[in-house]
């Protein structure tokens, strides 16, 4: 069965089918399907700063965008604390289990209304053909890419003014501005890790994408391995740091204009 799932095959399937199926699969994230059945997801489920980042955003009638959904952990969070639309994007052939209809199986057991995405990049998230998104959850990405500021820039794009922007990921929890680049020497082993930047490194690669970053909820960690999560809000204005505005965000270095009806 493809893992877009074009025509409903899981929402057809019985309660005790998808529990079966739910079974037989591999879970990176621990979601809760509903009468005590828990997925058992190897990063397990929101915790401790992370839950306190996403609980201090409002998805009351939201429209949300989560990056990398995988399992569809946030999505479906998201849903249930009242988001109106949610739109759940990964790249499934980047990653492992590229076959694995987590999302849907557990999108079918909810009875979830998450919009899935399975083949779109954030590189190219605009072809969604929406570009106001009051939510971004941007968990676990940013250290994935070859150019995490390009994507910060594409999702800028795609974001109202004042919206938020939840960014958690892997940080070198040292002083300065900078950020290691794994190539030869893969961060924790991992070769699909490229970019891990300071805390200050990427408080400032948000800031330099037009958004102001209101609250870091940790880090959290031990010896190199550490993360954190921001919480920032997609802003505009002129920026003096700027010689040339990067032409993805130049529109941001402007006031809005009106609309005209």
């Amino acid at each position: 069965m493809p893992v877009d799932d074009v025509d409903g095959h899981y929402d057809k399937l019985s309660r005790d089918e998808l529990l079966r199926i739910a079974r037989s699969l591999h879970w990176m994230h621990a979601i809760d399907l509903g009468d005590g059945f828990v997925t058992t997801g190897d990063w397990g489920p929101l915790f401790d700063h992370k839950l306190q980042a996403f609980s201090a955003i409002d998805f009351r009638g939201a429209k949300v965008l989560d990056i990398g959904c995988w399992d569809g952990l946030f999505s479906f969070e998201a849903e249930r604390r009242g988001a109106a639309e949610v739109y759940a994007t990964d790249l499934v052939s980047q990653r492992p289990l590229t076959d694995h209809p987590t999302l849907l199986v557990a999108r079918a057991a909810r009875k979830s209304s998450v919009r899935y995405f399975p083949d779109v990049s954030v590189f190219d998230i605009e072809k969604l053909g929406v570009r106001d998104f009051d939510v971004v959850i941007f968990s676990g990405v940013y250290y994935h890419l070859k150019d995490p500021l390009r994507a910060l820039a594409r999702l800028r794009r795609v974001m109202k003014d004042g919206a938020r922007i939840y960014v958690e990921g892997a940080v070198l929890n040292k002083p300065g501005c900078y950020a290691a680049f794994h190539y030869r020497a893969p961060y924790c082993g991992d070769y699909s890790n490229w970019w891990v930047p300071t805390r200050t490194c990427l408080v400032q690669w948000l800031e330099c994408s037009y958004f102001a970053v209101d609250k870091e909820y940790g880090p959290w960690g031990h010896g190199e391995i550490w993360r954190t999560v921001l919480l920032g809000r997609a802003i505009r204005g002129s920026n003096s740091l700027y010689g040339v505005t990067d032409e993805l965000l130049d529109e941001f270095s402007r006031p809005a204009q009106p609309i005209v009806r």
